[in-house]
């Protein structure tokens, strides 16, 4: 291991496929460890200066904890960007390889480590996420089947919980029992989601005045407990980004690009990155807009006014969102900044650089 000065590994439950080069450039590694214990013997064997890279998944948090534990830098190269230095077919021998390119890829930017209490927040809200896709599947499930019963609900989960009830109530209707009974069933593990949803929201509001990082986001106006404390557990280092704009890049609310030479073209929304936050900043987005009255005549109040009337409330919100993740940079930035609401007593840095 002395000779080597980058090491790829393609992990997997049992099995760990290893190549590694020297300061040449040259691969002169590749085998394969086929237990864990032989993976747990290969770490206790290395040593700094060496870069150890490895691609997303099940586990590589774990296995860069405790590469990182031997003073070695540890990579985490996310695995659609390392599938593109892949040449020839797949198998484990040139995943490696593909990992040990993508390495040196500048392009390829490397996935945070998380420490074990990110990754317990980072679980809550993909739990709180698979939750609310499930009561979205639901209520369609539910509307469509009434409906094909000539039962019409309305928009609104009030207006479903309303008419399900009186439905299921009115024995007059034609609708066969065994269809009661699994509109029941579902309306029952709707409103059981409902709950767990609403007791979670309440645990990562506690987490949100308790979490340092999560307590400073939580001073920018359409940033709440759900974003902050999902902000918090992504670890992303704002030294990454040049400025706010790249920031709010990342998170994918930005125009698409497909331009060539002098021609500049514009397209709608990325939508890469995160789009559990992307779509969270954008809610919290339209609540501050619905929040925002007619007569107002602050300035926060009026751009957001011109926002709507240039680009109706989704386009306004849209903006709004990326100008908040600008300001979330500038907060990881500088974590002893005191960022106001209220623009009339902002900063002259806080709304330079929001501006970015």
């Amino acid at each position: 291991m002395k000779k080597l000065t980058a090491i790829a590994i393609d992990l997997a439950k049992d099995v760990f496929q290893i190549a590694g080069e020297n300061a040449r450039g040259e691969v002169i590694v590749s085998e394969r460890l086929k237990s864990r214990q032989a993976m747990h013997k290969l770490i206790q064997t290395l040593e700094p200066p060496l870069t150890v890279a490895i691609e997303t998944g099940p586990g590589a948090q774990a296995w860069a904890r405790e590469i990182q534990a031997r003073g070695v830098e540890v990579r985490i190269l996310p695995a659609q960007h390392t599938a593109a230095h892949r040449c020839g077919n797949k198998n484990d021998a040139n995943d490696a390889l593909s990992i040990l390119r993508a390495l040196h890829d500048v392009s390829v930017h490397p996935v945070p480590i998380k420490t074990q209490d990110q990754l317990a927040l980072q679980a809550l809200h993909r739990a709180r996420r698979g939750w609310r896709r499930r009561m979205t599947a639901i209520t369609h499930q539910v509307r469509g089947v009434l409906l094909e019963q000539g039962v019409v609900i309305a928009r609104g989960d009030p207006a479903l919980v309303r008419k399900v009830d009186r439905t299921l109530e009115d024995a007059t209707l034609p609708i066969p029992d065994r269809l009661r009974a699994l509109v029941a069933d579902l309306m029952g593990e709707w409103r059981g989601l409902g709950q767990r949803m609403a007791a979670l929201d309440g645990e990562l509001a506690v987490l949100s005045r308790t979490d340092p990082v999560a307590k400073h986001l939580c001073q920018t106006r359409g940033i709440g407990p759900i974003i902050s404390t999902a902000m918090a557990c992504k670890a992303l280092n704002p030294d990454r980004f040049a400025n706010g704009r790249q920031f709010a890049a990342y998170f994918g609310i930005t125009p698409r690009q497909h331009s060539s030479g002098a021609t500049l073209r514009l397209g709608r929304m990325s939508r890469r990155g995160d789009t559990y936050l992307r779509s969270a900043m954008i809610e919290g987005a339209h609540a501050v807009i619905r929040q925002i009255r007619r007569d107002a005549t602050d300035p926060y109040s009026r751009r957001i006014q011109r926002w709507v009337q240039r680009c109706g409330r989704k386009g306004a919100a849209v903006r709004l969102a990326n100008h908040n993740l600008r300001v979330v940079w500038l907060l990881l930035k500088h974590p002893d900044m005191a960022f106001c609401s209220d623009p009339a007593h902002r900063g002259t840095q806080a709304r330079e650089a929001a501006m970015h």
